[in-house]
């Protein structure tokens, strides 16, 4: 199945889907069938590096835990995986992994099998990801709060965007005892490149899973889109002041079916978008494991800050669920090397060839 999802993606190609890469990266199988929150980076040494959450059949589970693929030839073979974090009687989500220098740091949830009232990690290797140190609390957002991806402004700043569904005011409460899930998104800001941070403003209260993702337009202005449940569309806020604070959340005219995107902002004021441009929210054919609304698996580029997406291409859509991509650039822009889960049971490495400036 996964050789004809690479040679169907050939079927919708032109000149630059001829030059996309793709490979299998892991293979789910029990007791570790479930693949999910993936995320490509390249390491210190050189080698690319996968890491996602496996472990049991679904996610959330008790024995969900996170392990890693390498790759030594720019994502043709992938090595036998290696298990990173695994906790006894507890599960863990990666949301983010940071590689700066010589040091990789994972964003962890800690929870014991419901989300009830998940806690936040960090876990860091300094020596390529061969060994891990102490999983560490994240104290400035300690419990009930996802890490998203990590943007480094134009001007120095680290801004990390996060959702949380933390109550200040019932620290001891479930989040199960709130009914429908109420997410409020925000950025971590830190000019000493993760050392310290400080917290933006949060935004109104937002009903679901409200990943979110930030790009920065010309002028300098931070843009936030956010997954938007049940609305069939992203959402975006905007910041004037350097994160500080955000506004109002407003449709906007890109279409998503509730899933996980990711934004990059390229050179020449140019940003990227990979997602699944699918308006349809829900099908009667999805499955817990195969939500077939998460197709396509589409790249868009946009050289205008955002307010329209030139170049829109459908790297695949063979039918499943093709779900969250996360990944980085290359230093020449010709690829975003990214890897993406299908049908929550494979791990696949894509690389999507950009479009080039004249």
């Amino acid at each position: 199945m996964i050789l004809f999802l690479f040679s169907a993606s050939f079927l919708l190609a032109e000149d630059l889907a001829e030059q996309d890469r793709k490979s299998l990266v892991y293979k789910g199988h029990p007791p570790n069938h479930c693949c999910v929150d993936q995320a490509l980076r390249v390491l210190p040494n050189g080698e690319m590096g996968v890491f996602f959450v496996t472990g049991g059949a679904f996610e959330p589970d008790v024995n969900n835990h996170i392990r890693l693929c390498r790759s030594a030839d720019n994502g043709e073979i992938w090595q036998q995986d290696e298990e990173v974090l695994k906790l006894d009687g507890k599960a863990c989500l990666l949301t983010e992994v940071i590689v700066h220098e010589e040091t990789i740091t994972l964003f962890v949830s800690v929870h014991a099998g419901r989300f009830d009232n998940w806690t936040v990690h960090t876990l860091s290797s300094s020596d390529h990801g061969k060994s891990w140190g102490e999983l560490e609390p994240f104290t400035p957002l300690p419990r009930r709060t996802f890490i998203r991806n990590l943007y480094k402004a134009s001007w120095g700043e680290w801004i990390l965007p996060f959702q949380t569904y933390d109550l200040d005011d019932h620290p001891e409460r479930s989040i199960l005892d709130e009914g429908p899930k109420q997410c409020r998104n925000g950025v971590l800001i830190s000019n000493d490149q993760g050392a310290t941070w400080t917290k933006s403003e949060l935004t109104e209260p937002l009903k679901g899973w409200g990943e979110n993702n930030v790009a920065e337009l010309s002028d300098g202005t931070l843009v936030m889109l956010v997954r938007a449940d049940g609305t069939g569309h992203l959402l975006r806020s905007e910041s004037t002041d350097r994160g500080r604070s955000w506004s109002p959340r407003v449709a906007t005219d890109v279409p998503n079916p509730g899933s996980k995107f990711r934004l990059f902002n390229l050179s020449h004021q140019r940003i990227a978008l990979l997602h699944n441009p699918n308006a349809t929210v829900r099908s009667p054919n999805s499955k817990r494991q195969a939500n077939v609304t998460r197709n396509p698996l589409a790249l868009w580029v946009s050289s205008d800050d955002m307010q329209t997406w030139e170049h829109q291409r459908v790297l695949t859509d063979f039918p499943g669920m093709l779900a969250y991509p996360d990944g980085v650039v290359d230093s020449e822009e010709k690829y975003i090397h990214f890897a993406f889960d299908y049908n929550r049971h494979d791990v696949i490495y894509w690389g999507a060839a950009l479009p080039q400036v004249p």
